[in-house]
């Protein structure tokens, strides 16, 4: 993603599936919003809720689960890449 307007601009990560590993990277100089699909999670986050990805970061989601399909439980990895 290379243009985000501050506080404005998102994306959603796929329909979740268990082993998928999804690469975002943030070459913007604000923060993104990535946003779970339909009920799923990322890391301890309430359901839907967006999970704030640094300017400048690369960032490696992974799905463990599709138990609340079509969102599923995602987990970012521990470092933030810049």
């Amino acid at each position: 993603v290379s243009t985000v307007i501050s506080g404005a601009n998102g994306v959603s990560l796929p329909t979740a599936v268990a082993g998928y590993r999804i690469t975002v990277i943030n070459t913007s100089a604000n923060a993104l919003n990535v946003y779970p699909l339909g009920n799923g999670i990322i890391n301890s986050l309430a359901a839907n809720a967006a999970y704030s990805q640094p300017a400048g970061a690369r960032l490696d989601f992974i799905c463990t689960t599709t138990a609340t399909a079509p969102g599923g439980q995602w987990y970012t990895l521990n470092t933030t890449y810049a």
